[in-house]
């Protein structure tokens, strides 16, 4: 694997290049992805690329057509209707667990997860509005604290999954929900306050409202399920 200076390969150099266009709508959903050109573009081989690609489509970002090469997963109201429904399961009750069993260490980490959140723009200024890549890693980072503390590695390799899976919908529904007047830190807000209560039936009826918000937002906002052409 070919080294750029740091040691990043070149892969996940341009991997981070496509995930950032695809998550700021540069790339749309559904949009044919092709090799060539961006081997081009980025001055790459094509196995670079296609490694590339290959890191994408295991987040779930990219799709691997057979016979048809590469596209950017599409947004597809029925794949989100059975992500939520399998997130609000099962990273519903990786949190349950983690807030029965967590102690004082895992709760100074949900705080500290939380301030580091609450201190990034979720939108940046635009026109166009942009995403804040700081906060969405500080978003992943807060939710994945939350339930660390469930003890149960193969709960949360299923959680990773599945919250890799959503990253798509909620870039495309950060900016549908400031228009929706969502208040996300609040939401935010909410499950810190019940995490450290130990309020396990209340973080979990909080957890599940806040995914399927961002469920609802999208399906109000009417995004196309069909690929683009």
């Amino acid at each position: 694997m070919v080294k750029r200076a740091g040691g990043e390969s070149l892969a996940v150099s341009v991997y981070h290049r496509l995930r950032l266009a695809i998550l700021n709508g540069e790339l749309a959903p559904g949009e044919r992805v092709k090799p060539a050109e961006l081997s081009a573009e980025f001055e790459v081989s094509l196995s670079v690329v296609r490694e590339a690609l290959g890191l994408l489509a295991a987040k779930d970002l990219v799709q691997v057509d057979r016979n048809r090469g590469f596209r950017v997963t599409p947004l597809s109201m029925q794949a989100l209707t059975d992500l939520t429904e399998a997130r609000v399961v099962n990273e519903g009750s990786a949190l349950r667990l983690s807030v029965q069993r967590g102690g004082v260490t895992w709760e100074s980490e949900v705080l500290a997860a939380h301030h580091r959140l609450a201190g990034q723009p979720m939108i940046l200024p635009g026109p166009p509005m942009r995403r804040n890549e700081e906060w969405a890693r500080a978003h992943l980072e807060f939710h994945h604290t939350l339930i660390k503390a469930c003890g149960n590695v193969v709960l949360l390799d299923i959680c990773t999954r599945l919250s890799d899976a959503a990253e798509l919908y909620r870039a495309w529904s950060g900016p549908s929900g400031e228009k929706h007047h969502r208040d996300v830190a609040g939401e935010h807000q909410g499950l810190v306050d019940a995490a450290l209560a130990h309020d396990a039936d209340l973080a979990a009826a909080r957890f599940e409202a806040h995914v399927n918000r961002t469920k609802e937002i999208l399906m109000e906002a009417s995004f196309s399920a069909e690929p683009a052409s």
